[in-house]
């Protein structure tokens, strides 16, 4: 088997990667290169070294100065020394000031809220919440705007002293709390639900073979890093785990099993998707997250994981499957977090000496009307300013100077914009299968035993059908027998193996009956001696096979009914003769005619024969005219 070999990255030289070791061992057996025939905008998943902040002051002074003695740039005093990129950009990617970025633009806010309705409900009340007490606050703003406006006026000494601010200190403090609840439980949800879209598109390209060969590089090892706990035992130890685990966190099989996943946390982990990454598991319900893990040489890569638990046929929790991708690449370049890539323009601009544009400056007015509803909309239009007008007698006029209603979706032009997007990167039916958690990226697996057994112990929900757990896996996979006994035997080598199968619909031996055709990723993942304890298959359709509603599923011809009903033979012929006639009376009794129909008997039947002595004179044996009403006898013939 030769290695897809991916041309170089096409990166600037100050990229960052982080080294993720030596290529996958998992790559099928029967893989040939392919290229996409249409290349996409897809960013890179994952970079190539790590990059630690105080490595990019370190370049080389290549100015001649007789005066200096300096061979690198001098530290700067705000330099974090030790520190990595990622660290510093995840904690940008998990802060309050991120998600006020998004709540400062209408567009964003509406995605991110969008989001909300449709994936966490439960976190609509505390938004709403939030909204409303920013909403006071601004409101006394204003208000100490308006009194901190006041002049004293001469000869009233009342108003020579200023107003104090008006200033509630418990509704700030409950906002800022509503306003930290969503920074840390609803922010972390909305990007690991941007970025599984992402990384659905590219785990379903890189199985199927259509990822572009610059970025197959930058997505090494993905859909191959699996780890398996058993909850049974303290501390939910993990027990098997693919080659690729060790590889990308540069820990061995030794020291992984028998271990909790804790070890892969740091300094920047974050302590709330720790919390409930443990809350889920002792729930027993799936869950995805994205943190910041660090490999054994203490360098840190952003973790897109996802737990899901294995059922037996009672559905009692076996062990916990988990799925990991790094990400390291899109929060890089801050890929589809728009908010984020504003921020840092932001603080860029800052260091760089650039003052706040007047253009962002608001009043606090303008920053109070902007949280205006319709209805409170609705009365400024209405009265607005009432007091302020000289009374003047238009009402005569009144539907001319009203301002002019504009009806506009503002949801709309998201829309437009996201199937623009969707249409160009071919990810439209994975968006729509998508539920905002990982499971989108791995939503059809099952797990096998190793051979010669190859039965299939846990599945997906979306495969658990009845009896097909403990049923032989081979038994699933239609298409040729040359395929069927290829893929048998690498399961049996324990190679990793990726394959376009037909995927039946009801088991079989042979491999023949109804089915659809998708790609299998099989990955072995191993035990503490090396050998495979069991395989994690994932399930890919091709892309665009799922377009305009399409099930794939294949519909077999409905069987032939047989001509022989009661011992004696249907007449196909007199039926279809039986059908016209009923059609035509009926359309004749509406319109009220009487006119005979014509009905053509067969040759042979007691009233042709007699209809026909008389008729043969004049015009030969030619059939005779019928009404409606004689020819019903002849509705459903039988021959004996």
């Amino acid at each position: 088997m030769s290695q897809d070999v991916a041309p170089p990255s096409p990166l600037s030289p100050d990229d960052a990667a982080y080294d993720v070791g030596a290529h996958s061992s998992a790559g099928s057996i029967f893989s040939q290169d392919t290229v996409a025939t249409s290349v996409h905008t897809l960013p890179p998943l994952q970079t190539k070294a790590p990059d630690t902040l105080d490595s990019s002051f370190l370049e080389p002074v290549l100015e001649d100065d007789p005066r200096s003695w300096d061979l690198v740039a001098p530290a700067q005093d705000d330099q974090d020394v030790g520190s990595y990129a990622l660290e510093k950009r995840s904690d940008q990617l998990f802060s309050a000031e991120h998600l006020r970025t998004i709540f400062e633009d209408p567009r964003l806010l509406l995605k991110f809220t969008g989001f909300l309705n449709s994936h966490r409900p439960q976190s609509i009340p505390i938004l709403i919440y939030y909204l409303d007490a920013l909403k006071a606050l601004r409101a006394i703003n204003y208000a100490n705007a308006i009194a901190e406006a006041l002049e004293p006026i001469k000869d009233q000494s009342f108003t020579n002293e200023p107003s104090k601010p008006t200033i509630n200190a418990t509704l700030q403090e409950k906002s800022d709390r509503a306003f930290k609840v969503l920074v840390q439980e609803d922010l972390p949800a909305y990007i690991a639900h941007t970025w599984t879209q992402v990384v659905s598109i590219s785990i379903q390209r890189r199985i199927t073979g259509t990822l572009a060969p610059h970025l197959r590089e930058a997505s090494e090892g993905l859909a191959e890093v699996f780890c398996l706990t058993d909850p049974s035992r303290t501390d939910n130890p993990i027990v098997f785990v693919s080659e690729e685990f060790t590889r990308t966190t540069q820990y061995g099989m030794n020291y992984v099993i028998g271990r909790n996943c804790r070890f892969l946390q740091g300094p920047r982990s974050s302590p709330h998707s720790v919390r409930r990454l443990a809350m889920a598991t002792s729930e027993g319900r799936e869950h995805s997250e994205v943190f910041v893990n660090y490999r054994r040489d203490g360098s840190p890569f952003m973790n897109l994981l996802m737990t899901a638990p294995l059922l037996d046929s009672r559905g009692n929790i076996r062990y916990f499957i988990g799925a990991q991708v790094d990400v390291s690449g899109l929060i890089k370049d801050c890929s589809e977090m728009e908010g984020l890539t504003r921020m840092v323009e932001k603080e860029q601009a800052k260091r760089g000496g650039a003052g706040e544009d007047e253009e962002d400056h608001k009043d606090e007015f303008q920053e109070l009307s902007e949280m205006f509803n319709g209805a409170e909309l609705d009365t400024v239009r209405r009265y607005g300013g009432r007091m302020h007008k000289e009374y003047v007698d238009d009402s005569d006029c009144e539907s001319i100077h009203r301002p002019r209603l504009l009806l506009k979706d503002p949801s709309q032009d998201i829309l437009d914009k996201e199937k623009r997007a969707i249409s160009e990167t071919g990810a439209s039916m994975i968006k729509e299968r998508l539920n905002g958690k990982l499971q989108g990226v791995y939503q059809h697996y099952v797990l096998i035993r190793p051979a010669p057994s190859l039965r299939i112990l846990f599945t997906s929900p979306s495969l658990r059908v009845p009896g097909i757990l403990q049923s032989p896996f081979l038994n699933r996979i239609g298409g040729s027998s040359r395929v069927r006994a290829d893929l048998g035997a690498a399961l049996s080598e324990g190679r990793g193996v990726t394959a376009k199968i037909r995927w039946l619909t009801r088991p079989d031996e042979d491999g023949e009956g109804e089915g659809r055709p998708r790609w299998i990723h099989c990955t072995p993942l191993l035990g503490h001696s090396g050998t495979v304890g069991v395989w994690m298959i994932v399930l890919v359709d091709e892309e665009g096979s799922m377009a305009g509603g399409s099930s794939g599923r294949r519909f077999r011809q409905a069987p032939p009914v047989s001509s022989n009903i009661g011992g004696k033979e249907w007449d196909a012929v007199a039926s279809t003769e039986r059908r016209k006639l009923n059609a035509y009376d009926q359309t004749d009794e509406r319109k009220g005619n009487h006119r005979k129909v014509e009905y053509y008997m067969r040759p042979g039947s007691e009233n042709s024969q007699s209809a026909s002595g008389s008729r043969s004179r004049d015009r030969g044996p030619e059939p005779p005219l019928l009404t409606s009403a004689t020819a019903s006898e002849f509705s459903f013939n039988l021959r004996g």
